[in-house]
């Protein structure tokens, strides 16, 4: 175990020997010793899923806040070098992950339920940032303040100012904040989150207008396949009004914020970013002016909000080929759509009228994950389709994603912020409305 590998990983040397093979998770009881902790005896920090079972900290009661879980919950996976914690009461334990939840459950309460549908889902579908490698990187590639970009960079900009008031977006935090053991922890907790300065909580974005477009009747294209392409163009097959139709995948664009800024107090030049997906490859472009830096990442919940932004054009597509007269493709083709994430719910009474709401039933996967867009993809497709064999509006959406938050699909991020300003019981940090779906 004491062996040294060869080869260049920096000021670094890393241990060799006999380690847990890939893919194995690791459950681990009680704090161990610095240099014998799971982490220095597996194949990878992102490959081998690590478990903690800890006792609850002191400071930590059922009365406790949102901030005050997650700081606890900070110092439990930096100090430990784990992506789960098992927090242990005298009659009680808490799951804590970086989905920034805390479900808590009484010692006898359906404790093998629990575990099955609590524990396991976040341990199969772990936390695993984007890394720039995964993305197209284009620097200094459109102009931020131009005619087109200015007015929903300016959505981003006021409308986090607004949202701020609310209260659901707390303090971000930064990695050097983090309490570490050694130098050696805090480079390995770098590299797993590919060298992010800092964590925030929540997301905002702004999807760009798209140009929606007819779909290809099935027989036209005489194929089984559900997915496929042509002329270098992907289709999608879904049923609507029982035709069976392709629909085109179109390229989308999202203005948002880079992972670690203070998304509700931003830099209309230097924080925000553009992320687009083009013929299935991800897409990273920074504004005129500015180079990709050491800070500049894109945010954990990038594949659910590209997801989103899919999700959003093909079924605004749908809503248009199948009533003429549908707000959602009108709004999403003149000036896009908000999207806004944040780690609590709506209470069910002051949902809007015409938004539908989906996922309370998924497994509560962690951000990042793949299951979770994957997710965000259906949970839509599910209500658009819905909307329409009921004949109901369908004006926008709100994403459970349970154990972790929301996601609202809104006209502007203004109008959302000015809506849950309306009203302080409209949402709340934390799970306390979650049990009410």
């Amino acid at each position: 175990m004491r062996n040294i590998l060869k080869g260049d990983f920096g000021q670094f040397k890393i241990k060799g020997g006999k380690r847990v093979r890939k893919g194995v998770a690791i459950i681990a009881t009680g704090e161990g010793a610095a240099g014998n902790l799971p982490m220095d005896n597996t194949i990878s920090f992102k490959e081998n899923p690590i478990i903690t079972i800890l006792n609850k900290p002191e400071n930590i009661s059922k009365s406790s806040s949102f901030q005050e879980h997650m700081e606890a919950a900070l110092k439990m996976f930096s100090w430990n070098m784990t992506n789960l914690v098992i927090s242990v009461g005298d009659s009680d334990w808490t799951v804590y992950s970086f989905n920034g939840s805390y479900p808590t459950y009484e010692e006898n309460e359906k404790f093998k339920d629990n575990i099955l549908h609590c524990l396991i889902p976040k341990i199969a579908a772990p936390v695993r940032p984007p890394r720039l490698k995964d993305f197209e990187i284009r620097e200094e590639a459109f102009d931020i303040e131009d005619e087109f970009h200015l007015p929903y960079a300016k959505d981003l900009v006021e409308g986090g100012k607004l949202l701020a008031k609310t209260n659901l977006y707390p303090t971000q935090k930064s990695i050097d904040d983090l309490n570490f053991r050694n130098s050696f922890y805090r480079w390995v907790g770098s590299i797993h989150l590919d060298k992010r300065t800092g964590m925030s909580y929540g997301f905002l974005a702004r999807q760009l207008p798209v140009q929606l477009v007819k779909p290809k009747k099935a027989n036209d294209l005489q194929t089984n396949d559900e997915i496929v392409k042509v002329n270098n163009k992907l289709y999608v097959r879904i049923v609507v009004n029982n035709e069976d139709l392709f629909w085109e995948v179109p390229d989308v664009w999202i203005l948002t914020s880079r992972s670690g800024s203070d998304k509700t107090n931003l830099d209309l030049k230097n924080d925000i970013i553009k992320m687009g997906l083009v013929n299935g490859q991800w897409i990273l472009e920074t504004p005129k002016g500015v180079k990709m830096k050491d800070n500049y990442r894109p945010s954990f919940d990038s594949g659910v909000i590209l997801a989103h932004a899919v999700a959003n054009a093909i079924f605004a597509s749908v809503l248009k080929y199948s009533k003429l007269e549908a707000d959602f493709p009108w709004v999403l083709e003149k000036s896009g759509r908000a999207l806004a994430h944040w780690h609590g719910y709506f209470c069910p009474e002051f949902v809007p009228d015409g938004y539908w709401i989906y996922g309370n039933n998924n497994p509560p996967v962690s951000c990042s994950s793949p299951q979770a867009a994957i997710y965000a993809f259906r949970g839509k497709e599910d209500a658009v389709l819905k909307s329409l064999s009921e004949g109901k509006e369908f004006l926008g959406d709100i994403q459970i994603e349970p154990q972790h938050g929301i996601n609202v699909i809104y006209k502007s991020l203004r109008e959302l912020a000015n809506f849950l300003l309306s009203n302080p019981k409209i949402s709340k940090l934390g799970d306390e409305y979650l049990k009410l779906y």
